[in-house]
């Protein structure tokens, strides 16, 4: 019985060797190499039918099948009987792109002598006729290169259209830190340009200004106007704005700070004797003004207040018609813009009543030396001090005084700092 199992077991073997033998694989490859997904590869039994298939990935046509580099097949789908092992190898060729330019304006183009085969750099070069300029390449509206020679790597047809403009339309640009501008151009229905204004983070826009005629153009981040003639433009841009609480004493305002439209809630006018205008103040100052205009002319000097509270609308409008004549960056060196003015606070006072108001000659009038070496022990800090217009962004204006308290008013006078530096420190301590 032992060997009759014996011989089964030999029997079984063999046929399963005998079975084996048959087995043949079929071994697939691409070129170039991932280029396609190979499907069909694997073990078959002799005399069995295979199919083998190939998917190109994007950007890829097939081509052929070969086998020892002879073609077997022209389709991605073959089948075959499978005699021995058999290695199959699938030939891709990148898919070319159809690469068309239109001009827009006078100008002509280089195409690459090579056409724009997938995955590969293609470059095309915009040429202006005489007397124009290449500005940009667009494609479906957007902007896609500023530069004439443009590169790209292809991956489908293109459509592009090349700008060109007369010399004379451009827009000479200047950008304050803190942002970046995109420029983009349309020629239909006439030479139109569009600023985009992209603040920094930290940042915020605030203006364009023509610099030719030094007048604000627009506030908003988008600009566009018909350019017939060269034009040149400031992008401003400054760090983001630090609300100040304009109700304090001790309120740090200016061109990097705003108190809003804040309106103190306890003016007073004060008398004929102190103004002949009758400003306006917080009653608090009002009371100060009268004790320091009574030790002023009781030395010689009679003090008169010529401005004093400005709300919100009256600086807005006192803004911008001296912007409108002298131009806004002039304007903004002796004018605040509404929301940073001190005359906001209902604090701060311009003396006057000479034939010097106004001007660095006050500071020679009566009035003005008697303010300059006196006024701080009544309360009262001068603004903008000679010689600090970086510090303080306002030119010398020895007519300008704001109270802040007898107490930090002593306090700013032994500082030798500026009001405004004086005021960021005491609020950073605080």
């Amino acid at each position: 019985m032992k060997k009759t199992w014996l011989s089964f077991g030999l029997i079984c073997l063999a046929a399963l060797l005998l079975a084996g033998c048959d087995t043949v694989h079929v071994v697939l490859s691409s070129e170039p190499g991932q280029a396609a997904e190979l499907i069909g590869a694997g073990a078959y039994t002799q005399g069995q039918e295979a199919t083998v298939s190939a998917m190109p990935e994007p950007g890829w046509e097939f081509v052929s099948w070969t086998q020892g580099g002879q073609v077997v097949s022209e389709t991605s789908d073959f089948t075959f009987v499978v005699r021995r092992k058999t290695k199959l190898t699938a030939n891709l060729r990148p898919l070319e792109y159809a690469v068309s330019a239109l001009a827009q304006g006078q100008g002509d183009f280089l195409y690459s002598q090579e056409p724009a085969r997938h995955g590969s750099e293609y470059t095309i070069t915009a040429v202006p006729e005489r007397g124009y300029r290449f500005v940009c390449w667009t494609e479906q509206g957007e902007v896609v290169s500023t530069e004439a020679e443009y590169t790209f790597t292809a991956a489908g047809h293109r459509d592009l259209t090349a700008m060109f403009l007369p010399e004379d339309y451009k827009v000479d640009l200047e950008i304050e830190e803190g942002g970046q501008v995109a420029e983009t151009w349309t020629l239909l229905p006439a030479a139109q340009v569009t600023l985009e204004a992209i603040p920094r983070e930290g940042y915020e826009f605030f203006g364009w200004v023509d610099l030719q005629t030094q007048q604000e153009v627009a506030t908003q981040e988008e600009y566009s106007f018909i350019c017939e003639e060269r034009r040149s433009i400031l992008a401003r841009f400054r760090k983001e704005l630090v609300p100040a609480d304009g109700s304090s004493l001790k309120a740090v305002v200016g061109k990097q700070t705003t108190i809003g439209e804040y309106a103190p809630a306890d003016l007073v006018e004060l008398p004929s004797h102190l103004s002949v205008k009758k400003r306006r103040v917080r009653s608090q100052v009002a009371d100060a003004l009268e004790i320091m205009a009574q030790a002023a002319q009781a030395e010689g000097a009679k003090l008169n207040v010529d401005s004093g509270y400005r709300s919100y609308s009256t600086q807005h409008n006192l803004f911008y018609r001296y912007a409108k004549r002298d131009g806004v960056l002039a304007a903004e060196r002796y004018s605040a813009r509404p929301g940073q003015s001190e005359h906001q606070l209902g604090t701060a006072v311009d003396f006057g009543g000479t034939n010097r108001d106004y001007s660095d000659g006050f500071a020679d009038t009566s009035q003005g030396k008697w303010l300059l070496a006196n006024a701080y022990k009544f309360g009262f800090a001068l603004s903008y001090p000679r010689g600090s217009e970086e510090i303080t962004g306002y030119k010398y204006e020895p007519w300008h005084y704001r109270y802040i308290g007898v107490e930090l008013a002593q306090e700013w006078k032994e500082s030798g700092l500026t009001l405004i530096e004086f005021l960021q420190m005491k609020n950073q301590a605080d």
